[in-house]
């Protein structure tokens, strides 16, 4: 893991429901009107809350971009370790790091909408740290198509590209995935692991 411990956004105290509450409307309005869009004043519209009270909780926009990335980026890394670290043979894991990257693109498309597109506006140094976990992130991914190479399960081609197209798939649903459409998120996570195995998976003959 990144051994970089991040900043936290500036608070005082308050209790964790309350920053959730913040983060969540941040996501919400950062998504909708991109960051440099949206203001301070909107965020504390969507809360309910005046202004001077949302500064109370948090000093800077940035420091609400910064904690939505960095939720976003953990959350992912913990699910996916839970199936990195499986004794499922490769073939299997790579199948549930798909369809949990498109379920998670379903679950939280607003904050995958703020993090992929957003991140540009995060200062050199917040950015440097979500790298660090965007890549431990794929790196998991990539060790699991290594091993399926090693196996004899898998094709031989470069792991790192291999790992950004098959996460490509997912991440770009932030973009046209709509709930309640034809499809829902675990579909296509079922359909884009199917893709991404066929085009792995050494086939006999």
């Amino acid at each position: 893991m990144p051994k970089t411990q991040p900043s936290r956004p500036t608070t005082t105290g308050e209790p964790q429901a309350v920053r959730a509450d913040i983060i969540a409307a941040a996501t919400k309005v950062f998504s909708e009107l991109g960051y440099h869009g949206a203001s301070m004043t909107d965020v504390a519209s969507e809360l309910g809350m005046r202004k001077p009270s949302l500064y109370h909780h948090v000093r800077r926009k940035e420091d609400l971009l910064f904690a939505i990335h960095e939720q976003m980026v953990d959350e992912l890394i913990a699910e996916t370790m839970v199936v990195f670290s499986s004794s499922k043979p490769p073939s299997e894991k790579l199948r549930d790091i798909v369809r949990g990257a498109m379920d998670f693109v379903g679950r939280h498309q607003d904050g995958v909408t703020v993090f992929l597109a957003e991140h540009r506006a995060l200062s050199g140094e917040r950015w440097s740290e979500i790298v660090l976990k965007r890549d431990f992130y794929e790196r998991m991914v990539q060790g699991v198509i290594n091993d399926g190479t090693r196996s004899g399960a898998f094709v031989d081609m470069p792991p790192k590209i291999a790992a950004k197209a098959v996460l490509a798939m997912a991440n770009w649903g932030y973009t046209w995935f709509q709930t309640g459409g034809e499809m829902g998120a675990d579909e296509i996570g079922d359909m884009f692991a199917e893709i991404a195995l066929r085009g792995l998976e050494v086939r006999p003959g």
